[in-house]
């Protein structure tokens, strides 16, 4: 088996090739032009608005509005395009999944409402306070248990047949919602797919080599990706005063890599290798994936499951290439390993269960657990939530491999997941260290 994981590192750069070229349109900034009237009209204001107003080569104002406080909770801050003139008021967005929030969720009267007689269990469930954000408690949970799984997977099934496996399954199950997709998304949602095949296809092969939890760990690093792209291409503001929390984030992941990466408490040296490399390359691909999710989920917020079954489609497809790139099929032994009869083979029976776990539950159905609580939360509740999944796919390492765990994994793990947490902040929460620095600053 590591014979076969060798040969297809080598036959996943075409992968990654294939995921990177494409790039066009989809990453073409946009501006927006704007007047009084579309920026103080199309929304309920609450509170004081502040604006910064930019001429670009065409003398277009673009602009960068900071919400300090709407109507809905759950409203976009910090994000030039909320401007756009499609975009809904009370769109919650978390790890690049976007979703209508409930219009009539009101969080004050979350526990009243869901005493009302005529709802169901289920809208009972999803209008309390805690019906939501256990969900997705729930779903962090079982995204953890896809790095465990992953790593059983590789050990009875060469990567490329498991990965694709799994994403057969998944696009199965989220194939109804391919025919609702909005037809101008498709190129977009095609060019998503890409990035999405290459996080998984990079996540599966480095779990030949690297431990799920440290896998888990280097992958969060996505906290930088995206803030990364947004400044390049969405031309977003991201001084220290303008992002502080992306900057703070971002010195945290860097710091936790390196003591997780470059610090050997056995003092047997360092083994940086390919696996580490894939792993953080699992980062760039989900995090770029997100991203584009995200961008185009803010204008069409009902598109969210049409999108992630285009998504898990293409990267079904990418991992068919794989295969027949990869040169197992049509070897001896070779048999048990498609879909149509992995789950007949005793052999692999632990295997094939991890398959149809991580397809249907962990892949398919989470997100459509995903995509429904985030509609009963903020942004912000929801991204701390769903940045517990390294801890618990740490945890599912331990339980079911015996993994054991050196005080870098747990120095290293606690910075990047606190890097998680500090990117839900907001600028206005470190506007007092600043205002005191300009008041030192001021004094003779």
């Amino acid at each position: 088996m590591r014979v076969l994981a060798s040969n297809m590192k080598v036959s996943s750069a075409s992968i990654v090739l294939f995921c990177v070229l494409p790039l066009g349109k989809a990453f073409s900034p946009t501006t927006h032009s704007i007047n009084n009237k579309q920026l103080w009209g199309q929304r309920k204001v609450t509170a004081e608005k502040t604006a910064l107003f930019v001429l670009d080569q065409d003398d277009t104002a673009t602009a960068t509005v900071q919400d300090q406080l709407v109507d809905s909770p759950a409203s976009i801050v910090f994000y030039d395009e909320v401007l756009d003139d499609d975009l809904p008021e009370g769109v919650v967005c978390a790890r690049g999944v976007c979703v209508l929030q409930d219009e009539d969720f009101d969080f004050e009267d979350d526990v009243e409402d869901s005493l009302k007689k005529d709802e169901s269990i289920v809208d009972k469930v999803l209008n309390s306070y805690i019906g939501p954000r256990a969900l997705l408690a729930g779903a962090s949970i079982l995204y953890g248990t896809n790095f465990p799984l992953g790593a059983i997977m590789n050990d009875a099934l060469p990567p490329s047949a498991a990965t694709s496996a799994r994403m057969d399954l998944a696009a199965l199950a989220l194939s109804p919602f391919l025919f609702k997709l909005n037809p101008a998304l498709s190129a977009q949602a095609l060019l998503c797919g890409c990035f999405t095949a290459l996080g998984y296809t990079t996540q599966s092969l480095a779990l030949v080599d690297v431990s799920p939890a440290t896998v888990a760990f280097l992958g969060a690093a996505t906290v930088i990706v995206c803030p990364t792209l947004e400044a390049i291409v969405n031309k977003k503001p991201m001084s220290l005063r303008d992002a502080p929390q992306t900057w703070l984030a971002a010195t945290l992941c860097i710091v936790g890599v390196g003591i997780l990466e470059l610090y050997d408490p056995t003092g047997a040296g360092l083994e940086v290798g390919w696996g580490d490399v894939l792993s953080l390359l699992q980062a760039v691909g989900f995090g770029t994936s997100f991203f584009l999710t995200e961008r185009m989920m803010r204008g069409q917020p009902d598109q969210a499951l049409p999108i992630t079954a285009v998504q898990v489609s293409t990267t079904a497809l990418i991992c068919m290439l794989w295969c027949l790139a990869d040169g197992w099929i049509g070897q001896p032994g070779s048999e048990s390993f498609a879909l149509q009869t992995l789950f007949f083979d005793p052999s692999i029976r632990t295997a094939a269960l991890a398959v149809a776990w991580t397809g249907l539950i962990t892949t398919a159905m989470n997100r459509f657990i995903e995509t429904t609580a985030l509609g009963k939360t903020s942004s912000a509740e929801a991204s701390v939530i769903l940045a517990t999944e390294p801890l618990w796919a740490a945890l599912f390492a331990a339980l079911w491999l015996s993994q054991d765990f050196g005080i870098n994994d747990y120095v290293g793990g606690a910075l990047i997941v606190t890097a998680c947490l500090a990117n839900t902040l907001k600028p206005s929460d470190f506007s007092q260290f600043f205002e005191n620095k300009e008041e030192g600053e001021l004094k003779p």
